[in-house]
């Protein structure tokens, strides 16, 4: 009859090599490859799907602005640039609408 403290540390070493094997198939499996880009973008003007319909000095303003938007159905966020001044953003599909709404150009 086999000794039961020699077949415990048996069993003991199988998990661990067994948790390691799993964590050795995590990484390789979720390690991001060596030329994908780093997010976030490093282009902090990079607002991927969303674009600038406005740009202004304060977020107050930038709020108003999103409201009078979002009462014409429109959704807009805002978002603070480099520059201390705030844009709002919606999406590209609704740009042209949205000038028309605010009045802004650019």
């Amino acid at each position: 009859m086999p000794s039961l403290d020699g077949q415990l540390i048996v069993e003991t070493l199988i998990a661990f090599l067994m948790i390691g094997l799993l964590g050795f198939i995590l990484r390789w499996t979720f390690s991001r490859d060596q030329g994908a880009p780093a997010w976030p973008p490093s282009d902090p003007e990079d607002f991927g799907l969303l674009t600038p319909v406005a740009t202004a000095d304060t977020a107050d303003e930038a709020a108003r602005v999103r409201a009078m938007l979002a009462d014409a159905g429109i959704k807009a966020t805002t978002a603070a640039g480099t520059d201390g001044r705030h844009r709002v953003l919606v999406f590209s599909a609704e740009l042209d609408r949205a000038r028309r709404v605010t009045g802004w150009s650019a």
